[in-house]
């Protein structure tokens, strides 16, 4: 049965279908003109022959028309079509099609919203959508490509064969018994369409060991292994095994690699099934490849920062990374931004966004070769002609210039332990608004510490969110048993391993507003278990507490500590003891208290401004006028610990100013004291006298009072930023709070 993938693009048309009743598709022919894609035309292959399509939109236009083959008797296949189409028009634009040998050009303007038609796995066998006058929207139908079955690799004719089918979806977990000799039985845990499906072979005689696959977004990719004739079963089995994946992770080797050594792997494929030959040891094994990619974790898409105005775009989601970024400033603030996108280890280059005018390029190149990736973007955008005015890019490895002026109201794109992979937003003779797509940061792995060989060896990987609990027994000589509560999108998932026998101890960790940093332990060759087990723990968060050591320090110390990183999971060894212990680090970090706008005080004249949040105010510049406080100017600390001066809000006099600098980070300002009144010839009040009090002090007054006074505070909170009104006074102010952590 056909999935069928509902039409991506704009509304309007009438509805057409192809059906599904093809083996696949040989031939398209797209037509493009201005409007955009006027018609499309498929070639099917049905019982091997071609078979002709219908036009979809029409043809007696002006245009080009471009045809796409694909060569089914090489056995190339359509695997996806990705495309832009225009929201106001409801046209698609262009269209690009790929198969499992080549990539088309892209047909038609790179403008416009994307849209992707993919499947994991899955080829395209026809094509349905919406269309009249132009092609409106484009949809398929998808079915799972056939696998391909490799030869075994061992013993040949002794024991029954065993063939598991390649129909599966993937492998979640692995588990493999040796008794030290020989590969004596095999379980796989399949998955088929969101169901677990268990198949299992030979006699569970000896020591079992297990191995994760985080399925859908991992799969195995190759098999390791050896066989021999071996004793006592004097014929060919298999003696050792191991397994890798997508991810790079690497089981560990279950068995001695003795005799001839094999692999089992096809490039560009993952294993979905299993086959060979089994008596009372497993004699061979084989394996079924299909064209499975991981499935890509959905992105966070990230709303437009910035001012209104301009016409929607978006370059889409279907990156691993940006690899470099242009940006065009002039007069006005950003005229046009690009970005370059990595895609299966290539470079795509995507559109302008905005206009080219007077001005100068600058930018900034991000090394994915290295493994820098792009963690946040911020600005400064101006609210009275909505245009951005600055950017500034921040990755991994360094922070680029601010690129424009520091001037209007800023705004920040980052999502905690997540980089960017794609943009959106708003742009026509300038960029308005910018907004992102980010995905998860791969986490990476540690060595392990403690015994390497004795026991099994568990994994309970990296994708989860934090800890939030730990249980550690202790029997009085050896870590016995450990127990995670893990966080995985606000879900409590919980991995435990060892035997439960001493007293256990409990260490809670305030997630998301706390981590794991760093755990502490020591390891020793110990009676009776006669081999090196943990014999003590100990953990360290990001509010710096550490919890008791648990166990006795004795042995060899050791530290699983990255700087800058967090622990988001754990791996090891593991028998009646805890043997050894290694973690995840990922670049993730404690939840910063979100800020809350406070409403302005004083009159309603003069423009908006607002200078944003900051992580700390650090002096205060007042200027005073004849009537009133002609001018404010505040110099702030950002999240990275950078100086920010502030823009100069009102006008400033032959008197200069005042200032009030704070003692921080161990001074913050707790509220504002003020008074406002109407001036001679005006209609709105302005602020006549402004008084900063801390939670160490009060300043003095600047300015006289009047009849209308105000205070700004909210309990339990700081101030961390400020806005309000000006012209050539200061007529309004208002701030930006955060709750008190210290």
């Amino acid at each position: 049965m056909a999935l069928k993938v509902e039409p991506k693009g704009g509304k309007g048309g009438k509805e057409w279908d192809d059906g599904f009743n093809c083996e696949g598709v040989t031939k398209i022919h797209v037509r493009g003109g201005r409007e955009g894609i006027q018609f499309i035309m498929v070639e099917y292959v049905k019982a091997g022959t071609a078979t002709v399509g219908p036009v979809h939109g029409v043809s007696e236009r002006r245009g080009l028309t471009q045809t796409f083959e694909i060569k089914h008797m090489e056995n190339e296949h359509l695997k996806s079509v990705e495309g832009y189409y225009n929201e106001s028009t409801g046209v698609i634009q262009s269209l690009q099609f790929e198969t499992n040998m080549k990539t088309s050009d892209l047909i038609g303007y790179d403008e416009g919203t994307k849209f992707s038609l993919r499947v994991s796995g899955k080829k395209i066998i026809g094509f349905h959508g919406f269309a009249e006058k132009n092609l409106n929207s484009l949809g398929a139908y998808f079915i799972r490509m056939p696998p391909t079955k490799s030869a075994m690799q061992g013993g040949q004719t002794t024991g029954v064969g065993y063939d598991d089918g390649g129909d599966y979806d993937g492998v979640r977990k692995v588990v493999v018994t040796t008794d030290g000799a020989a590969i004596r039985h095999i379980k796989f845990h399949y998955d088929k369409a969101g169901n677990e499906e268990i198949r299992e072979r030979g006699v569970t005689t000896g020591t079992q060991h297990e191995f994760t696959i985080n399925h859908p977004y991992e799969y195995i990719t190759s098999v390791e292994g050896s066989y021999a004739v071996t004793q006592p079963y004097n014929c060919i089995v298999l003696t050792s095994l191991t397994f890798k994946t997508s991810k790079g992770r690497t089981s560990s080797t279950i068995g001695p690699v003795t005799g001839t050594k094999f692999m089992l792997e096809s490039k560009g494929n993952a294993i979905v099934g299993f086959h060979g030959r089994v008596g009372s040891c497993v004699d061979s094994i084989g394996a079924y490849y299909a064209q499975v990619l991981p499935s890509q974790e959905k992105a966070l898409k990230v709303e437009p920062k910035g001012g209104k105005g301009g016409v929607q775009w978006d370059d889409g989601s279907d990156y691993e990374g940006v690899a470099k970024i242009h940006v065009r400033g002039g007069l006005e603030g950003i005229q046009f931004i690009k970005f370059e996108y990595v895609k299966a280890g290539q470079t795509i280059v995507g559109p302008v966004h905005g206009a080219s005018g007077r001005g100068m390029t600058q930018t900034i190149d991000i090394n994915h070769l290295e493994n820098e990736y792009l963690i946040s973007v911020e600005g400064y955008y101006d609210e009275s002609t909505g245009v951005i005015q600055s950017l500034r890019f921040i990755t991994n490895k360094k922070t680029s210039d601010l690129m424009g002026f520091n001037e209007g109201t800023k705004f920040s794109l980052a999502a905690n332990g997540k980089k960017i992979i794609g943009f959106h937003g708003l742009a026509e003779k300038n960029l308005n608004s910018l907004g992102a797509y980010f995905i998860r940061i791969p986490s990476t792995k540690s060595v392990m510490e403690g015994g390497q060989t004795t026991g099994r060896s568990y994994d309970d990987g990296g994708d989860f969110d934090g800890v939030r609990k730990v249980y550690v027994t202790f029997d009085g000589t050896a870590i016995r048993h450990i127990k995670f509560d893990y966080d995985r999108a606000g879900q409590v998932e919980t991995r435990q391993r060892g035997v439960k026998e001493g007293t256990e101890y409990e260490f809670t960790v305030d997630h998301p507003r706390e981590y794991i940093t760093s755990v502490e332990g020591s390891y020793a060759v110990t009676q009776p278990y006669g081999c090196i087990v943990l014999r003590s723990l100990a953990f360290k968060t990001s509010k710096g507490r550490t919890s008791p050591t648990v166990g006795t320090v004795t042995g060899t110390k050791f530290v699983h500590e990255s700087k800058g990183n967090v622990i988001v999971g754990f791996h090891g060894r593991v028998g009646s003891c805890i043997d050894s212990i290694g973690v995840y680090y990922s670049p993730l970090s404690p939840l910063a208290p979100p800020s809350e706008k406070l409403q302005g005080h004083g009159g309603d004249g003069g423009d908006s401004w607002d200078d944003g949040v900051f992580k700390n105010v650090k002096k205060i510049y007042v200027g005073q006028g004849d009537v009133g406080i002609s001018s404010l100017m505040f110099e702030y600390e950002n999240e990275t610990s950078e100086v920010v001066v502030g823009k100069e809000h009102g006008k400033k006099t032959l008197l200069g100013y005042e200032e009030f600098e704070l003692d921080y980070p161990s001074e913050y300002i707790i509220s504002i004291e003020g008074c406002y009144d109407k001036v001679l010839g005006g209609e709105s009040g302005v602020i006549t006298m402004l008084r900063f009090k801390t939670n160490k002090r009060t300043s003095p007054p600047f300015g006289l009072e009047s009849a209308s006074s105000f205070v700004i505070q909210k309990e339990g909170h700081k101030i961390v930023g400020f806005h309000g009104k000006s012209s050539a006074l200061i007529s309004q102010i208002g701030v930006h709070v955060v709750p008190i952590t210290e």
